[in-house]
């Protein structure tokens, strides 16, 4: 589906004729691109190694912490000169580790940083390498680009057979609108059960951080 036809789509669902409409295309875009980023979060849609920008990094010598594309969320892969790095947490290593934040030579594991506020996600190699070279990561995120109402064509980044699950956001988030002809809690929480069921349940981050510091000890401590 096109930008155009989410927006014909949703205007018919909800009977939204007047003029102006209750809802803009700018806000029917915007419960859009949400949709987009909730589903590849929720449900891992976009699993990319191949794109350059995202999942490429260049190496420096002495240089431990590398921002990532802000559209990455997880790290399914990092490999370095092919070689597959585990990974670990701060937690993880002060156990295990005395020490490792000065330790330098080729890196054994990696520690994933969420993005936060308007830092961009990040990894952070360990032991901190000593030589110009390069990751490669295969990772899951969301969409590259925002769509925007100006370029109605456009379509969501995800394959098309999930395009009509992406509504039932629009609409949870469209019900929402404070508003007294829009406000719908009730609407809103059927059609965010309906996206539920399509894609999940939202990830809890504290469940993911402790799953990675549950993670094997290392037993290289020799670096």
């Amino acid at each position: 589906m096109k930008v155009a036809d989410f927006i014909t789509e949703f205007r018919d669902i909800v009977q939204d004729n007047e003029v102006p409409p209750f809802w803009s295309s700018e806000n029917i875009v915007r419960y859009l691109n949400e949709a987009v980023q909730e589903a590849c979060e929720r449900a891992k849609l976009i699993e990319d190694r191949t794109t350059p920008a995202v999942c490429s990094i260049t190496l420096q010598a002495g240089e431990s912490t590398y921002a990532l594309h802000p559209s990455v969320f997880e790290i399914k892969r990092l490999a370095f000169r092919g070689k597959p790095l585990a990974e670990t947490s701060v937690e993880g290593l002060d156990g295990d580790c005395q020490g490792w934040e000065s330790q330098s030579g080729t890196p054994q594991s990696f520690i994933f940083e969420q993005g936060n506020g308007a830092q961009p996600p990040r990894v952070r190699l360990v032991p901190t390498p000593t030589a110009a070279d390069t990751i490669a990561l295969t990772v899951h995120r969301g969409a590259l680009k925002p769509l925007s109402a100006d370029i109605d064509q456009a379509k969501p980044e995800i394959h098309e057979r999930f395009h009509d699950r992406l509504m039932d956001w629009v609409l949870h988030r469209a019900y929402l609108k404070q508003d007294a002809d829009t406000f719908d809690p009730n609407k809103a929480a059927v059609s965010l059960g309906l996206f539920v069921q399509s894609f999940g349940a939202r990830p809890d981050a504290n469940v993911q951080r402790k799953q990675r510091d549950r993670r094997p000890p290392l037993v290289r401590s020799n670096w």
